[in-house]
């Protein structure tokens, strides 16, 4: 597949030849054992789409009265949120939240980002080309967040970027959806863009329980395991068995009796814990699906994890960027696979791997939740620090550099703050982080 169409036409990130272009810590052993059959995370869906444990807010932080919220990396339309409109940031800048607003999780779209608030509220900024702000305004780009344009009474439970597009839960288990659409990606059963949301077509009587996004393409979890995707299907992100863009959610072809525990979407892959154990589909070109090949295939998959010593426990997380992937374990351990050109899987190398292999975690971290950008990823310890690895051509490990790095290092953050909740997305170039106060 070549370009995709983009609101300015230079989201290179979420080309596939990019990917082939971008030239004392505890990890799990390189000698490994298979086996395939891995316990999926605890919990229900809406609690453990690997987007939503990303972003849920640090368990062992409470949120100050005024939170303070930062974000890193490309910033030529206004996507951190600062008020400006540089390049680029390669260390946190402070996002210009509104006067008594609480965010509670975030993430991050190709050139925008979006912010759930304590009161079911969505904030949005950065670019709005096709809509992807929601705020029913003229396509014009923000530097400061606007309120997304909800439906009266609407409350939200989380918030999820594509590419330009973005997704929303509601407290109901609707699927709400804006911005662009030209492959069917908002699910309302048409390709006309959206500039405030609008209800996705989930099957009369359907409860969503977790939702995640793609680059182009979208999902949601039901309170019955079953899992529905909808919009771009060229790689076969959407498992229905075929290549056919959706306007409408269709059914993933899971094996029979699997329910769904978890989810993520990377680029142009998909992501699911079940009943049965994991599974991938769709692009598979660097060994993103974990099933010890590269060949992309229209419908699920098992993903491979080689395990050998200590029991890792359940999976508490996956995540998906433009071709890696990666899970969390209860015990704390991180597995990545896929592309690794710009270090992105974090095991001190740059080789890719159609298998799991262990993230450098530094030494007594222990790691709560991840967040994955393209080709970079971030992760949150339980100390409040936030580490990040993988490309940085925009500054999006905020480290102060535009250096690369292969290995999990720290997010050049002030003194004392302490990061509740951490975002990206499977198409972005910068990052995010909303901070609790000081320790």
């Amino acid at each position: 597949m070549g370009e995709r169409a983009t609101p300015d036409g230079r989201f290179r990130h979420v080309s596939r030849g990019r990917a082939a272009a971008i030239a004392g810590a505890a990890v799990l052993p390189a000698a490994l054992a298979i086996s395939a059959a891995l316990a999926p995370g605890a919990g229900s869906a809406a609690a453990a789409g690997s987007a939503d444990a990303a972003l849920a807010p640090n368990p062992t932080r409470t949120l100050s009265a005024s939170p303070t919220m930062r974000a890193w990396g490309t910033d030529s339309d206004g996507e951190l949120g600062d008020g400006s409109r540089t390049p680029v940031s390669d260390t946190p800048v402070q996002v210009k939240l509104p006067s008594g607003v609480t965010p509670t999780a975030t993430r991050a779209g190709c050139l925008d980002s979006v912010a759930l608030t304590s009161k079911g509220t969505a904030l949005a900024w950065g670019n709005d080309s096709f809509g992807q702000l929601g705020d029913g305004g003229s396509a014009t780009a923000r530097s400061k967040p606007v309120t997304v344009k909800l439906p009266k009474g609407t409350k939200l439970t989380s918030v999820r970027a594509g590419c330009a597009h973005d997704l929303a839960l509601t407290s109901t288990g609707k699927v709400l959806a804006w911005g662009l659409n030209n492959d069917g990606q908002l699910g309302d059963g048409t390709t006309r863009n959206r500039h405030a949301p609008v209800q996705v077509k989930l099957p009369k009587g359907t409860k969503a329980t977790a939702i995640s996004t793609g680059c182009y393409d979208s999902l949601a979890v039901t309170s019955t395991g079953k899992l529905y995707a909808w919009g771009f299907n060229n790689d076969g992100q959407l498992g229905d068995g075929t290549t056919k863009n959706r306007h409408t959610p269709v059914q993933v072809k899971l094996p029979s009796g699997a329910k769904v525990t978890t989810i993520a979407a990377g680029c142009h892959h998909t992501l699911a814990s079940t009943s049965q154990g994991l599974f991938g589909w769709g692009d598979n070109s660097q060994g993103q699906l974990g099933n010890g090949n590269t060949t992309s295939t229209t419908t699920p998959v098992p993903v491979i994890f080689l395990i050998r010593g200590q029991p890792l426990g359940k999976i508490t997380g996956l995540f998906g960027g433009c071709d890696d992937s990666m899970a969390l374990f209860a015990k704390g351990a991180l597995l990545a696979w896929g592309n690794n050109n710009a270090g992105q899987l974090g095991n001190g190398t740059t080789t890719s791997s159609d298998k799991p292999v262990g993230v450098k975690v530094p030494s007594g971290d222990k790691i709560k939740s991840v967040a994955e950008g393209c080709f970079h990823s971030l992760a949150l310890t339980s100390t409040g620090a936030v580490l990040a690895w993988g490309e940085n051509s925009s500054g999006q490990l905020g480290t102060g550099s535009t250096a690369n790095s292969d290995v999990p290092v720290s997010v050049d953050l002030p003194p004392g703050l302490l990061a509740a909740a951490i975002g990206s997305g499977p198409a972005a170039e910068h990052s995010l982080a909303i901070f609790a106060g000081a320790g």
